[in-house]
């Protein structure tokens, strides 16, 4: 239902009370929540060497992906001329 004058609304609050905007404060107020708590780690925070170990080995796998890439398009080049 739109209510789109403000005299409107102020009689649909009076008619049927102020329930249905609470329910609506309320149940966003839990979607928040939810996603706030989704978004929370759950494990125990890394130590400083888990995280050291688990970066190299991270930037290790990238630099083999972007040297193959390389070599791939080296060969693709030397292929074409």
């Amino acid at each position: 239902m739109s209510l789109p004058y403000p005299h409107d609304r102020a009689r649909a609050r009076q008619d049927d009370g102020e329930q249905p905007y609470k329910d609506a404060r309320e149940s966003l107020g839990e979607k928040d929540a939810n996603l706030r708590s989704e978004a929370q780690p759950r494990d125990e925070p890394e130590t400083d060497e888990e995280k050291t170990a688990r970066l190299e080995a991270e930037a290790d796998e990238r630099l083999s992906a972007i040297t193959a890439d390389v070599a791939d398009r080296r060969q693709e080049r030397i292929d074409a001329s």
